[in-house]
């Protein structure tokens, strides 16, 4: 007993210093007046819109070492402290402390959410706050959050006392006495199951500033888990927490209040094979980072949800209609450009024909000169065999003058024969006859041949005054390129690529970004978000930091 009061005597003289030494430290906080500095159209939403900052076991943050475990902790467990009670007062306040900061303090910080787990302890009559060791008493606990309330008239705090040990009816009665007598009219009634959760604007303007989660249907006050649902991951895995708050958050009701616990549980695996380490560094730590980038994922302007429908509707409407117009002109610029690209391309064709030409042109000329020399030898080839049958012509001349003169000797010498023999005169003649029959047959097979060769040749020259005549008119319709021209279409041809496939790019990143902003339109954000170890790392900061952002 004498224990009890002594602990009782602390815990209303650090009430006390708070009340006189901490009042200017509340009200200098940025986050100790966060819901009255809300927009206007945002303190309109119901509360199971608003993204609300909470904290897992809030008022553990001065709890009792002992060698005994509390109820709240399974049978075994309870077991292996009563066994090992030396060992169990070592590690026991190092894996129960899930907040250094007390109640007021979490409160300036922006906490809104306090998860208090209390008992009754028959020994001293009174309600304490537990897990696995006993902490403060649930009246100084209230005495803080009704001073903090009284500084901060605007401010909402929900009160969820989730679990309850060791209690009976009248343990239930004196706990809803100690909430009228501390909170009186400020306490929130149970809206109709019907309805939607209450708007902060009208819990300002009606003065209600507490809201009562408690398992029991006592009073008007006493909200039921129904109306704020609780699930519990139990898990020490990051990609499992990941996957358990986003399927719950997808799934949860928006007209109702809904606790996202991001939490690790330890298992007794933990605290065996990590005897010297704590909660904090052990689970708290990778715990909210995990939460931490989860929260990032969510994080949305909540603008479109403070919107009307219709308004939603045309944003989403107009933001479609430009897509559509930058598709159409995307598609006339991709026209434009392949129609460039293919003269373009022609023209490359053309210029590699003539390229390819060039070499032909030359070989053609150097078969000409061929051709030419060839010509010139035939010709003097001609002269030559010109001369030649001149000088024959002369000597068959010549010949045929000697042969008249032999003939006419002959002949004399036969008429004076004819008189002698009238019969060798006649074969005389048949034989001079045959001789100039025969004489003009082998000019005529020489001068045959060679006038089928000047025919060929006269076709060939024809055949290359024709192919000279259309090597020049390309030449007159399109000049022969550079290099540095070609280098330039090449340039253009690549620049031209490049640009429809920035553009494709693009259109594919603004299509990504409009199926995130649909998706993040109908996914509900999370509502209530709790953590171990507030304030007490970078990490547990930005948290917070990030949970009050989502609301602007």
């Amino acid at each position: 007993m004498k224990f009890a009061k002594r602990r009782e005597k602390y815990a209303r003289e650090s009430v006390e210093g708070w009340q006189d030494g901490h009042r200017e430290e509340c009200c200098q906080d940025r986050h100790a007046s966060w819901m009255t500095d809300l927009p206007h159209h945002v303190k309109q939403l119901p509360l199971s819109k608003l993204t609300i900052p909470g904290s897992h076991d809030s008022g553990t943050s001065n709890l009792v070492p002992s060698t005994v475990a509390g109820v709240d902790q399974p049978k075994h467990i309870r077991d292996l402290v009563r066994r090992f009670p030396r060992i169990a007062k070592f590690l026991m306040p190092r894996w129960s402390v899930t907040q250094h900061l007390d109640v007021t303090k979490q409160l300036q910080q922006g906490i809104r959410y306090l998860d208090i787990r209390c008992v009754a302890v028959r020994e001293e009559n009174r309600l304490r706050v537990i897990h696995c060791l006993l902490g403060d008493t649930i009246r100084n606990i209230l005495l803080k959050i009704k001073y903090f309330l009284h500084m901060h008239p605007q401010e909402v705090v929900i009160l969820d006392f989730q679990h309850v040990y060791n209690f009976v009816f009248e343990d239930h009665v004196e706990l809803c006495r100690a909430l009228i007598t501390g909170f009186g009219a400020a306490l929130c009634p149970r809206p109709p199951k019907d309805q939607a959760v209450y708007s902060l604007q009208f819990m300002q303007d009606s003065g209600f500033q507490v809201i009562v989660i408690y398992p029991v249907e006592l009073a008007q006050f006493c909200w039921t888990r129904e109306l704020c649902p609780s699930p519990w991951p139990n898990t020490t895995s990051p990609a499992f927490l990941k996957d358990f708050l986003t399927k719950n958050t997808s799934a949860r009701d928006p007209n109702r209040l809904f606790v996202s616990q991001g939490i690790f549980t330890p298992r007794p695996a933990t605290v065996i094979f990590h005897p010297v380490s704590t909660l904090e560094t052990a689970c708290a730590k990778p715990c909210n980072a995990t939460v931490k980038s989860w929260l990032q994922q969510h994080q949305t302007k909540p603008s479109n949800q403070c919107k009307s429908e219709e308004e939603v509707v045309q944003n989403s409407s107009s933001q479609h209609h430009q897509i559509q117009q930058q598709r159409i002109h995307h598609q006339n610029e991709q026209q434009q450009n392949l129609g460039q690209t293919k003269q373009h391309k022609l023209q490359l064709n053309i210029r590699k024909t003539q390229q390819e030409a060039l070499p032909l042109k030359q070989q053609k000329s150097q078969r000409r000169q061929q051709q030419d020399q060839q010509l010139l030898t035939q010709q003097q080839d001609q002269q030559l065999k010109q001369q030649e049958d001149q000088q024959l012509t002369r000597q068959q001349d010549h010949h045929l003058t000697q042969q008249q003169d032999q003939q006419l000797t002959q002949q004399e010498g036969q008429q004076q024969a004819q008189q002698q023999d009238p019969q060798l005169t006649q074969q005389k003649e048949q034989q001079l006859t045959l001789q100039q029959d025969e004489e003009p047959q082998p000019q005529k097979q020489e001068n045959h041949p060679t006038q089928q060769k000047d025919q060929q040749q006269a076709q060939h020259d024809n055949q290359i005054q024709l192919q000279m005549q259309e090597i020049q008119q390309t030449q007159q319709l399109d000049p022969l390129p550079t290099q540095e021209a070609n280098l330039q279409l090449t340039q253009q041809m690549h620049s031209t690529e490049t640009q429809q496939q920035q553009n494709q790019k693009e259109i594919q990143q603004q299509r990504r970004e409009m199926q995130q902003h649909d998706q993040q339109r109908t996914q509900p954000k999370p509502n209530i978000v709790i953590t171990d170890f507030v304030m007490c790392s970078q990490t547990s900061i930005d948290i917070i930091d990030i949970l009050i952002n989502m609301n602007y």
